[in-house]
């Protein structure tokens, strides 16, 4: 790759013209070609076009061989699909986009034609881990965004794959905001076998002439005293929580701004371990106290935060969600209790009352003036407003559509909850090209618009609120100012922790350039004493991949083993580190949408997976035990591992889950196994597919011929669907009245006849079985 002339690239891949190298991206792209690179760079100044040339020169070396653009969501892998369609020569049929919406089987034969690929990391997760096709001829893998590059994301588990299968293997990460310490740059660069790092900011002399400017303005906003009589009153149940917990010296302060909700998360773990541990009966109802108060704690700061930022439709609705889960039973002790205070039954009646005198945030006011004004000055303008709540999104774009200037429109995930319908990722890039065709000229949006979305017409930004992450401040301003000069408007409701998000934000992004800097200043081999630092960070890699985080130690032999083994997973089951770690060890997986249970070893043993959390909530919800009577009915080894603790930060009794246990073992007569971590119940399948392997041969099938339900446990399951009955009553109940006509015939005296069944629950079966059914209720 040589350069035609000043300013312009000559490569037989790259259109003629097309691509401008500036100095700095070609001082990046040739030293990209030696390493495994993280490129750091500010938003707007050609990321994409260091990717391209790399890649291009990787297809040139190696005519036979693949390349792949990873980026976390769709939209913006048809972002990098149409960068290398409109400047590179490469033919369309060699250029990709496969999505999870492409049948497997139609991704395999893609693959073999393929040139460029470009993939979210969850297809490529799942292709190699259930082995869809080789991956020993790419070249090259770009993972963009690679600030996700952390915890139990797929990048880390395809880098390590990717660097295990294939023997000249190359990675870059392109990101704009890594993180704020060198602790999290470090993590990105051990996750992605990073020797080297590129680092420009917008300080650099060779990137300077390239920076257009962005005015930032923070404009504050004065709360209507409606508001700061609602937040009073949130306060002082506040204050009075913390009093009582500091009292019992569970809390170092009782004062409300010193409090975090990060602290109280980690406070209601010390009472769970504290509840474990404590043999004294009246320290444990102290703590169950305590959990309670914990629990509303977080509540409430929680409506604090919706008031002072939001307004008084977030909060109303956060209310009425509550109130619903009450009216339906589903709510637990502690928000019961929450919702009869005398205090939080004024709250609500203010907030009733505020709301039905249409006093709305100031925000949305202001925020309607800059948009109205911003469109009138400028009729081609395009606006992103970022908002951290999907509930306030939808609450800002209903206040704005009453203005015929501003076509406004909601951009936000594909999840869907209740009425709250997503968008689908089709939908969200056709949403983004009408807004760059002026169908729409302003997106309300959450933080799925924050990441690497090139939409060259944007010229404002606004932070409807703040969020006190530097890296996610960094990504909504590169929204603008990437091709032309921008504006970002930040609205800060004055006294509240719009303020507080806004300065620790502002420390954490000097954190992070401070940090930059640092490791900018090692990477300099000009530096005194940093000759041999390249050398250094080699062997350091190799050490440290020794012993990656979230890995299992495995050997050679084990290896082997492995690789004679089959289980089938459900697919989402890859949400999970248990099916990475299951594929590093070498186990053939079958990756399929199972109906009953997460793991299928033989046509004899079901597995179902819970952790702690979906314990709990399977529970309260119903499924726990329909999904494991499935599975008892459907496997002769019915299998429930349990992953972590369910006692810990659970807000069920500790005699609810010992009687689920319990009944699960003895009723069910399923076989439960404890693991503490995803590593550990890897391990476990392993093995357990290594001994069932030795008794029956072949490969698991998938069939669920199901057998006939025998009624008696329909009737079991049936009766144990009303509140406060457990499988043993269900079964007293049906034991003495033999039918579910008696039962629900039968008057408070009988019921009360019956073992385990006292007063409480015998109202409860006699008013839900003379209960008329409300359509509407």
């Amino acid at each position: 790759m040589v350069a035609k002339e000043a300013g312009y690239i000559s490569h037989p891949l790259i259109k003629e013209n097309l691509v401008l190298r500036r100095a700095y991206q070609e001082k990046i792209f040739i030293n990209c070609l030696k390493h495994n690179c993280l490129v750091v760079i500010p938003t707007g100044l050609g990321k994409t076009v260091i990717a391209l040339m790399l890649a291009v020169q990787k297809l040139s070396e190696n005519p036979n061989s693949k390349v792949i653009f990873l980026a976390p969501t769709k939209p913006l892998v048809e972002q990098h699909y149409n960068s290398f369609v409109d400047l590179t020569t490469i033919p369309i049929e060699n250029l990709k986009s496969i999505t999870g919406t492409t049948a497997p089987e139609k991704r395999k034969e893609i693959w073999k034609e393929i040139k460029v690929a470009f993939m979210t990391p969850q297809v490529l997760q799942n292709d190699i881990i259930s082995q869809l096709y080789p991956i020993d001829d790419v070249r090259l893998i770009i993972f963009d965004e690679c600030h996700r590059a952390t915890g139990d994301y797929a990048y880390g588990f395809i880098a390590q794959k990717y660097i295990e299968s294939v023997r000249n293997a190359q990675i870059l990460g392109l990101t704009a905001s890594p993180g704020s310490t060198e602790e999290k740059i470090s993590e990105i660069k051990n996750n992605l076998y990073i020797d080297h790092i590129e680092i420009r900011t917008e300080t650099d002399i060779d990137v300077k002439p390239y920076i257009h400017q962005v005015d930032n303005e923070w404009i504050k906003i004065k709360l209507p005293l409606e508001f700061i009589e609602i937040n009073q009153i949130l306060k002082e149940k506040l204050k009075a929580i913390y009093n009582w917990l500091k009292e019992i010296e569970l809390l170092g302060t009782s004062d409300i701004n010193k409090v975090t909700r990060k602290a109280l998360l980690s406070l209601n773990r010390i009472i769970n371990n504290k509840i474990s541990s404590s043999l004294n009966e009246n320290e444990k109802f102290q703590l169950f106290k305590a959990k309670k108060l914990v629990s509303n704690a977080i509540r409430l700061s929680h409506m604090g935060e919706l008031i002072e930022t939001q307004g008084i439709n977030a909060l109303s609705d956060y209310i009425h969600k509550n109130q619903e889960k009450i009216k339906k039973n589903t709510a637990n002790k502690s928000l019961k209790e929450l919702f009869s205070d005398g205090d939080f039954k004024r709250l609500i009646n203010l907030s009733d009352s505020t709301k039905a005198n249409g006093i709305v945030h100031p925000k949305l006011e202001k925020l309607k003036s800059l948009l109205h004004t911003q469109i009138i000055q400028n009729a081609e303008s395009r606006i992103l407003v970022f908002c951290h709540f999907r509930d306030s999104v939808n609450n800002i774009v209903k206040y704005l559509k009453s203005d015929e200037v501003i076509k406004v429109h909601r951009f936000v995930g594909q999840q869907s909850k209740s009425s709250d319908k997503g968008l689908t990722q089709k939908e969200q890039i056709q949403l983004l090209e009408d807004f760059k065709e002026g169908i729409y000229n302003t997106l309300i949006g959450t933080s799925v618009a924050e990441e690497g979305l090139d939409i060259a017409e944007c010229d404002l930004v606004v932070f409807y609120d703040v969020v006190p992450s530097a890296i996610r401040s960094i990504q909504r301003r590169g929204r603008t100012g990437r091709r032309k000069e921008g504006k970002v408007y930040i609205l800060m409701a004055e006294g509240t922790r719009d303020e507080g998000y806004y300065w620790g934000e502002k420390r954490k992004e000097k954190n992070m350039k401070d940090s930059l800097k640092r490791i900018k200043d090692k990477e300099d081999p000009t530096k005194k004493g940093q000759a041999n630092l390249l050398d250094f960070i080699k062997k350091e890699k190799k050490n440290e991949s020794k012993s990656k985080p979230n890995v299992l130690s495995i050997d050679k032999e084990q290896i082997n083993e492995a690789e004679s083994l089959t289980i089938i997973c459900d697919h989402r089951e890859t949400a999970s580190p248990v099916v990475r770690n299951l594929s590093i060890i070498g186990v053939k997986l079958k990756l399929e949408q199972l109906e009953i249970g997460d793991y299928i070893i033989s046509d004899r043993v079901g597995i179902e997976r819970k952790s702690a959390q979906d314990f709990n909530d399977s529970i309260k919800d119903g499924r726990l035990f329909k999904e494991l009577f499935d599975l008892k009915n459907n496997f002769e080894r019915a299998i429930l591992i349990l992953e972590g603790d369910p006692f810990l930060n659970s807000n069920l009794k500790e005699n609810a889950l010992y009687g689920a246990i319990t009944s699960i073992i003895l009723n069910l007569g399923i076989n439960l196994y404890k693991t503490k971590d995803p590593d550990e119940s890897a391990e476990f399948l392993y093995n357990l597919a290594k001994k069932e392997n030795s008794i029956s041969k072949g490969e698991p099938k998938l069939r669920f011929d199901k057998k006939p339900i025998e009624i008696s446990h329909l009737l079991e399951y049936i009766v144990a669907g009303i509140p406060g009955i457990n499988a043993l009553r269900a079964k007293n109940l049906l034991k003495e009245l033999k039918t579910l006509q008696e039962i629900f015939n039968a008057d408070i005296g009988d019921l009360l006849k019956i073992e385990n069944i006292g007063k409480k629950i015998a109202q409860e079966i006699y008013k839900i079985s003379r209960y008329k059914y409300k359509e509407d209720s």
